[in-house]
Order: C-alpha cells, then structure tokens, then sequence
C-alpha cells in the first residue's frame, strides 16, 4: 500500500466521523465499558515501538513522497471521455518511448540520495490508472502520444524536498506536459494492532512555529462533537498527536447534516521539536507539516 497525505486524510476524517456518521444519526457517549485505549497508553506504545522500527527506517532514509508525483496540465482534461482513457491507460504512440536505467538516483536537498527501481516510461505513464474502463458507458476514445522525454521533477519527501528522475509526455489536443516520476516509491508498513480511539482521534501535521515549540494541527469537527482540544505525548525521539472527540448532548432525532471539516488546533511542547518524529495517534503513522 502506498501511503500518501490524501489517504491519512481520509483515515483521521473516518476516526473523527465516529460520533456523526450520518445526517440522521445522533450522538450518544458510549458506555464505560466500551472504552478504548486511553490516549497516553496507545500514544506510549507508539513511541516505545517506533526507535528502530522498519516504518522508521523508511521514513528516514528511504523515498517516501509526501504528495502525488503526477504533474497534468492546465486544462486536463477536455472531457469525462479523455479522463476515463486516461485513467483506463488507453493510450496511442505516433513516437517510440524512450528507455531509461532500471535504477533511479533521487537527490535530496540535504545532500543524501537513494537508489530506488526506476519506472519505465510505459510503466510510469499508467501511474494512476486502473487498467480497465468504467463499466458504464465504457472509454469511447483513446489519447495518443505525440512526445516523451527524459526529465525531473521537484518532490516534497520524508526526507525533505527532494529532485526526482521524472517521464515528460505530450498528448494531442493538449497544452503543456504530462509529468510522471520515474521511481518507484517506498511504502511504510501497514499500522498494525489499531485499537478503538474512544474519546480520541488523530490528527494531521500542519505546520511547525518558528521556534520549534508550536505545533499547528488539522482535526476532524463537525455536528454532534465537543470543539477539539489538541493531545500531545512526548519523548525524546518522537512527539505523538491526537484531539480529543467527545460528543454533544442532543435532543433524540436532531438531524446532523454531514460537515465534517478539519479544523486548526495548536499544541505547546515542553520542548523544541528539534529532529523528533511527528506520529499520528490514529494512524499510528509519522507525519510532516503540510506548511511553513
């Protein structure tokens, strides 16, 4: 599985729907017993596992872009007809595709590299399609290659921002190029052992202030739930994050209209955050700020 913010996003969005799944659904504070782990002993057993661990080890030395690494062109695409082509990989070549090393460098501005799997320019063209067309209405049309080259392209890492080793394609009936990364990614491992957040629920990694002691956090709110407070646990190697998501008293059949949003919720540090890993108590997953 492939990791990227988008999916982490929809994970702390899922977490914090719990209390308000539905416009018709109310809210109710679940009974004592069915109480999860609490926040500092689900955010310990993170910090204790994460020194040395296999999801540390990539995320600090290995590819792990933060963003898609697909750049389209202003105005992709012309129609729902080009899209599913696109998407179900029905492409024509009028050129030959060029080839490229089966091992790619990626350079990151820190001065470090690593050597990943490079893609080939086939390989990297069907990046984010499926394979198939929509089962309804099928893809009616096919896109047709007019150029491809060598290039790079400029990625937000794990490790920083970083050039990657990238397949520049040109379509007919479009401006611009098509911008695929010509590596192949790491993946972090899977969370294992998720227990239920009862009264918690992760949260996002905005930004970091200045001096290293504000963290800004994005969290999920909405209907039915108590304004957020940010939770913070911290250690000398990691500082795991969540908020709490608590319920509100409502009268039986209020309806709760489905708004979940994220919303800004700062924490203060005891210390500078200096080099230490951000986890998510949700998913269990390191993060980094999505801004300065």
């Amino acid at each position: 599985m492939r990791v990227t913010r988008a999916l982490i996003l929809t994970a702390v969005l899922l977490a914090g729907a719990a209390g308000c799944a539905s416009s018709h659904q109310v809210a109710v504070e679940p009974p004592a017993s069915t109480l999860g782990t609490p926040f500092p002993q689900r955010a310990a057993q993170l910090a204790a596992s994460w020194v040395g661990s296999p999801t540390q080890q990539t995320w600090e030395a290995g590819y792990v872009p933060l963003d898609g690494t697909t750049q389209l062109p202003a105005g992709a695409f012309h129609s729902g007809a080009d899209k599913a082509a696109y998407l179900a990989g029905q492409f024509h070549f009028s050129v030959t595709l060029p080839t490229g090393p089966t091992q790619q460098t990626v350079h990151f501005d820190s001065g470090t590299r690593a050597t990943r799997p490079g893609l080939s320019a086939d390989q990297a063209l069907r990046t984010e399609g499926t394979g198939h067309c929509p089962a309804a209405g099928g893809c009616p049309t096919w896109l047709t290659v007019t150029a491809a080259r060598a290039t790079t392209e400029r990625v937000r890492t794990s490790q920083g921002p970083a050039t990657v080793p990238a397949w520049a394609f040109r379509i007919q009936g479009y401006q611009g190029e098509f911008v695929f990364a010509a590596v192949k990614p790491e993946t972090l491992p899977n969370p294992v052992d998720e227990p239920r957040l009862n009264g918690y629920q992760g949260a996002l990694l905005e930004s970091v202030s200045a001096d290293g002691r504000t963290l800004t956090l994005g969290v999920a709110t909405g209907c039915g739930q108590q304004p957020p407070s940010g939770l913070v646990y911290e250690t000398k190697d990691v500082v795991v994050v969540g908020a709490t998501d608590k319920p509100v008293s409502m009268s039986p059949g209020t309806a709760c209209p489905a708004d979940l949003r994220l919303a800004p919720v700062a924490v203060h540090l005891n210390d500078v955050l200096d080099g230490r890993t951000v986890i998510n108590v949700g998913s269990g997953l390191p993060e980094a700020p999505t801004r300065g």
